[in-house]
């Protein structure tokens, strides 16, 4: 039965998601709606104001590191780009005319260190690469946040290395990890290649409709310095030795993470730790008597756009964390399961279950528990829900088990602003809710493939 706090919270839920389908911000709606349901919820106007905060405050402190992260990494971009060694490291991918060859090159790079990395700190890595690429290329930033996107999910979807996902739903659902992993390849590679050919589709649509200039990278006009060139050819083999220490200091990262074991967060402090490294070093190296002012530039742009694009993330996604068991124990201090999971408990006990709509329950459960901003905490909702519906109905519980994973995964990845799309924005410098929405039919073609998949 659903209490007045879970109705107030599905109400500003439908305007939330009617405001993003109409292009608008729904920042405000979602800080108003935090406030209304905890005055439901607490049954005081106080009460209320403090759930506000609170939701804003424990959400603040769970993004945090990935604030941190990016801006850290976008500061050590400022620097390549104030050193000129951006130039140097890009030269060959600016032989690279072709934007086929860009798209799919930076996505399979991405969904390789995906698998050994987890998205975050992958494309907070390749992030370092793709900044300047972005920048002296003709590719549109918005295309390529997409493939990220996609790739992304691609690589989290399955998590063949680390096996966090079919782990989780292993433990969730009752069954055998090598089953989650066997039954889930021919849906990741599926909507896969289903999702990322309509992914390079809309770049193309993209690019042609708001083409982006080629940029070309100065080039030095002699070789050898002169009396009226010294200080020109100094700076550019000092930029030259920047360059290698980035490429060098990033290769060695990834290779220490692959050797380690260091996955998750750990992953993402050592990628984080290294960016700082690297901007000390460049910053240091290419004009020592200046680098005290020039650091603190670097780091205060870098924190400037990092946290420029998470405060209204951070609103939006203190919302949905209102939703989740953790949400509603931090914010609301309430036990059992949060507002997203009884409802999907609840459809699955209004609704006949045969196959068919037994898939469709475990969809709509992984898209409303991916809502909170994390495909991961969606599954082990969705591992319960296939299992009670197994249990019911008869129906095999490990493709629908996988089915809820890959499309919790892909919701996460592809279409909620304030998760995996909001990391992305920040690396390619585009805003979360417009690649939410350039994502929207390549995620809808995803979860197409797989439910035909499943149901067939």
């Amino acid at each position: 039965m659903m209490n007045l706090g879970m109705i107030v919270y599905f109400v500003f839920t439908s305007l939330i998601i009617v405001t993003i389908f109409f292009r608008k911000k729904p920042i405000l709606i979602a800080a108003f709606g935090i406030m209304v349901v905890g005055i439901a919820e607490m049954k005081s106007i106080i009460g209320g104001v403090q759930v506000a905060f609170r939701g804003l405050l424990f959400t603040a402190t769970d993004l945090l590191p990935i604030i941190l992260l990016i801006g850290l990494v976008i500061a050590m971009t400022d620097m390549l780009k104030t050193t000129q060694a951006d130039e140097i490291i890009t030269k060959p991918f600016l032989k690279i005319r072709n934007v086929f060859a860009l798209y799919w090159l930076l996505g399979l790079s991405l969904w390789l260190l995906t698998l050994f990395l987890w998205p975050t700190p992958a494309v907070t890595l390749l992030g370092a690469v793709a900044l300047p690429i972005i920048a002296n290329t003709k590719i549109h930033p918005l295309g390529l946040a997409s493939g990220f996107c996609i790739f992304g999910a691609v690589g989290l979807a399955g998590d063949y290395i680390i096996q966090g996902a079919p782990g989780l739903l292993a433990q969730a659902s009752g069954v055998e990890v090598e089953q989650v992993i066997s039954e889930s390849i021919p849906l990741v590679i599926g909507s896969g290649i289903v999702a990322s050919s309509l992914g390079y589709w809309k770049l193309l649509k993209t690019n042609k409709s708001n083409p982006i200039g080629h940029k070309k990278p100065n080039s030095p006009k002699s070789e050898e310095p002169n009396s009226s060139n010294r200080t020109l050819y100094r700076k550019k083999k000092k930029s030259k030795i920047v360059a290698m220490i980035v490429i060098s200091a990033y290769t060695l990262t990834i290779f220490w993470l692959l050797l380690s074991g260091l996955r998750g967060d750990n992953a993402a402090a050592a990628t984080g730790g290294v960016s700082i490294a690297v901007l000390i070093l460049g910053t240091v190296l290419f004009n020592y008597k200046t680098a005290l002012n020039t650091f603190v530039l670097h780091i205060q742009n870098g924190l400037k756009v990092s946290m420029g694009v998470f405060a209204p993330i951070v609103v939006i996604a203190g919302f949905f964390l209102l939703g989740t068991q953790s949400g509603s124990e931090l914010i609301l201090n309430r036990s059992g399961p949060g507002y997203l999971e009884l409802l999907a408990l609840q459809l699955s006990g209004l609704i006949y279950i045969n196959e068919f709509t037994s898939a469709i329950i475990v969809i709509i459960a992984a898209v409303l528990g991916a809502m909170s901003g994390s495909g991961f905490s969606a599954i082990p909702l969705v591992g319960g829900v296939a299992a009670a519906l197994g249990e019911v109905s008869g129906v095999p519980v490990v493709p629908l088990a996988v089915l809820g994973q890959v499309a919790a995964i892909w919701t996460d990845a592809m279409i909620i602003p304030w998760g995996f799309p909001a990391v992305v924005s920040a690396v390619t410098r585009t805003e979360a809710i417009n690649v939410g929405i350039q994502n929207i039919l390549p995620w809808f073609a995803a979860l197409a493939f797989v439910f035909i998949w499943t149901v067939i």
